[in-house]
């Protein structure tokens, strides 16, 4: 990083910095330049060498805010600060010897440039004259220190408010016909240099020019500084960047200039509205700061990979937001003033706040807000069922189409920077924690304790890291990669994970407690076991659940056999019975292993499904076909006990039942279906592993875990639970949410000194996290 030591504006668009950069400074001469490029994705602006003390190591530029560079310059970046690159000196030196009269003349910013040249010919014994010009009185600057060199000082303003009135080259044709010089210097805006080119032609006076303006990359890579001089091309940023005036083709130059005016135009526009936007909504703090009219009435599409290709690997099918499609997607969001969709979030992200900082381009601003809440955007953002959560509770979406938030979640996710991740530093440790199950509520839990001060344990029984998220959710939804960034995360937090751990068997929850020394204890091992309907033909070897066939593909590489020697055999025509986001699944992979024919067999109509209405449409567009209202009600097999069929039978919909979802009611008909093999996804059951191994453990009717709905308390004092083993089979963020709420109440129990069992409601919203060492230094 390059520091700004001096900062100082001479009016409302020229300002100039004072760089530490010793080694540009050890080698500047008059007419050099730098490439200056602020931060990551910013463009690289070339700025010429105004001053340069060697002793101080420090190059002095004077910027004029006209882009949305050197706009971001003058708005952000003030003394102290820091800025990415500063490469240079670059190009050729002005040739400086003792010439005879020399006339120097600025336009604008120009004049700044000028400055060192004007001193290099002084102080080489020539007499020197200096036309400085500038639009009003305002903007005058450097009048005292041009004094200083010059023999004859002549100061230009357009509007006639201070000095000479008119233009420089009408004052500098004044001194060619008085007082003809041996050299011209102009430095300017192309149309100022090219018309004191032409003052100076009939008198034929050699006029030399700066071309740096039109640099990319400064170091003759590119090709873009090409100017034809003399007939022939030269290349500013090495062959210049000062050229004889006479020489240089201004029209061909000033025409390859505009190329990009519509694009520059453009990024003004934009920062114009950022700048509206960052005052609006965080300098004045204002809500609803937009109207419906004013917000496009669908969300942005999500691309997504083509169905005939997905349909035949496991590449991700939604490809992301690009930042344009995120930016549009983040405008849609008003700001409304009691932010309905955090409420809906079961882990409360501050969903308008991390919007705003997107809308402002601070996305690492946008993630830290999220990170408040959740560690795991871009696995949430991914397989979280927004629609019925979050954005469900949308204000826009009661006129409109809800705003997007788990896709911009994901995208916030996938690209911005994550802070680096150390150990919080504490005086003193809160306590040990015990984590069974890296699923989603481990994880949660995980994080939050972490940051409360307790060494964190994770026990997995797997021999990866994730639960569901690695065993149940194939790539294609959720990529690898985004799960071991994930907990990489955790694990730069200081989260210790101890995979092939089979708690109530490896050890139990008493030992933990016990010999281990543990101070409490989460459960968060998941509902792993399936369930079956107990239909003729289950015990068929063709007949999977939905664990086995997913775990089979997602864990053991079963895609892969022979090659990796988990084997999956699935015939020419599979069958998945059930219609929920794991049927999803198994019937996506189905398609992809290359089955020729994938059914789904579903007692209730589509409405009722309860995959989410992406997965259903991503299933029908990648040739899945669906049979819904038909119940199966046997399945056949032939002599051998193969899967040869289903008997499924019709049915119709009947009064709700107590969930509110109308009852299926069988039907005189029955059709069979020809399949090879069948996969059911019926949701599943509490495994027994965990809570048969501890005494005094209460369970529901269902063999699930009892647990405190606010603090996930269970019947032994320093044992919480939460996830599935609690709820049954739910979504990746309620358990998280579950895990965030454990996390609290653990942390009230270990404050109090474990003495207080249950731990309340009231005892949870009381506990206040010791703050970390560090973040107390920093106040």
């Amino acid at each position: 990083m390059y520091r700004i030591l001096r900062r100082e504006a001479f009016s409302d668009t020229t300002f100039l910095w004072e760089v530490e950069a010793p080694d540009v400074a050890r080698a500047a001469e008059p007419g050099h330049f730098v490439m200056l490029r602020l931060h990551e994705g910013s463009e690289r602006i070339p700025l010429t060498v105004a001053d340069y003390d060697r002793d101080r190591g420090t190059v002095t530029l004077v910027i004029q805010a006209l882009g949305k560079t050197t706009l971001e310059m003058r708005d952000h970046y003030k003394a102290g600060d820091g800025f990415a690159d500063f490469v240079g000196p670059l190009g050729l030196p002005q040739h400086v010897s003792r010439t005879g009269h020399v006339v120097l003349v600025g336009g604008g910013l120009g004049v700044a440039p000028v400055y060192p040249q004007l001193r290099a010919f002084k102080a080489a014994g020539n007499r020197t004259t200096g036309i400085i010009g500038f639009r009003t009185k305002d903007l005058v600057f450097w009048e005292d220190k041009f004094g200083a060199y010059c023999d004859e000082l002549i100061v230009c303003t357009d509007d006639g408010s201070y000095g000479k009135p008119g233009f420089v080259t009408a004052a500098l044709k004044e001194v060619l016909e008085r007082d003809k010089p041996d050299l011209v210097i102009a430095i300017g805006p192309l149309p100022m240099m090219n018309a004191c080119v032409e003052t100076t032609r009939p008198f034929g006076v050699k006029t030399m020019v700066s071309l740096n303006a039109i640099m990319v990359d400064g170091t003759g890579m590119c090709g873009s500084c090409r100017v034809t001089v003399g007939n022939e091309i030269k290349f500013a940023c090495v062959d210049g960047p000062d050229f004889d005036g006479h020489q240089v083709d201004f029209k061909e130059l000033m025409l390859r200039q505009k190329r990009f005016k519509g694009e520059e135009a453009a990024a003004n526009n934009d920062y114009a509205h950022v700048c509206q936007v960052e005052k609006v909504l965080f300098e004045q703090n204002k809500t609803n700061y937009k109207k419906y009219k004013d917000v496009a009435p669908h969300a942005t599409r999500m691309p997504e990979r083509d169905p005939l290709e997905r349909s035949r690997n496991f590449k991700e099918v939604n490809l992301g937001y690009s930042m344009a499609d995120a930016l549009a997607e983040a405008e849609r969001c008003i700001m409304c003033s009691k932010p309905a969709c955090i409420e809906g979030c079961p882990v409360s992200i501050d969903i308008p706040r991390f919007i705003k900082h997107l809308l402002v381009r601070d996305l690492d601003g946008a993630l830290a807000v999220i990170n408040e809440s959740n560690l795991l955007p871009s696995i949430c953002g991914r397989v979280c069922p927004q629609e019925s959560q979050c954005e469900a509770q949308c204000i826009v979406g009661r006129k409109l189409e809800s705003v997007a938030i788990g896709r911009l979640e994901r995208f916030v996710g996938d690209n911005a920077k994550p802070r680096a991740a150390a150990p919080p530093r504490f005086d003193r440790k809160l306590g040990s924690v015990a984590v069974v199950g890296s699923g989603p509520s481990g994880l949660a839990v995980a994080a939050d304790l972490v940051r409360y001060g307790c060494d964190v344990t994770v026990y997995e029984a797997l021999h990866v890291v994730g639960g569901v998220l690695q065993y149940g959710i194939p790539s294609f939804r959720l990529p690898r990669e985004i799960i071991a960034r994930e907990v990489d995360a955790l694990k730069a937090l200081g989260v210790k994970f101890e995979t092939n751990k089979v708690i109530g068997k490896t050890f139990s929850i008493p030992q933990l407690l016990g010999e281990m020394g543990f101070d409490a204890v989460f459960v968060g091992a998941g509902a792993g076991a399936p369930a079956f309907l107990g239909i003729p033909g289950e015990f068929a070897g063709q007949v999977y659940s939905a664990n086995e066939f997913l775990t089979r593909v997602n864990l053991m590489g079963g895609d892969k056999f022979p090659y990796l020697d988990t084997p999956i055999t699935l015939g020419k025509s599979v069958i998945v019975i059930g219609a929920g986001n794991t049927a999803m699944d198994c019937l996506r992979v189905a398609k992809r292993l290359g089955t020729p024919t994938v059914r789904c067999v579903y007692r209730r109509s589509e409405a009722e499904a309860p995959a989410r209405v992406e997965e259903l449409r991503h299933a029908k567009e990648e040739g899945i076909e669906f049979f819904f209202l038909h119940g199966p009600v046997e399945i056949l097999v032939d002599a051998e006990g193969n899967v040869r069929g289903m008997k499924v039978q019709k049915m119709a919909l009947g009064e709700p039942d107590d969930k509110g979802r109308r009852k299926p009611v069988p039907l005189d008909e029955f059709v069979e279906l020809e399949c090879d093999t069948v996969i059911y996804a019926l949701g599943t059951k509490a495994n027994p592993i965990v809570t048969k191994s501890t005494p005094g453990l209460e369970l529901n009717k269902w063999g699930y875990i009892v647990a405190d709905e606010y603090t996930q308390a269970t019947s032994v004092p320093g044992v919480f639970a939460g996830g599935d083993i609690v709820t049954g089979g739910a979504t990746v963020i309620l358990a998280m949410g579950a895990g965030r709420r454990a996390a609290r109440a653990i942390g009230a129990y270990l404050a109090s000194g474990k003495t207080q069992w249950p731990i309340t409601q009231a005892d949870a919203e009381a506990f206040v996290p010791p703050a970390p060492v560090a973040a107390e230094a920093e106040r």
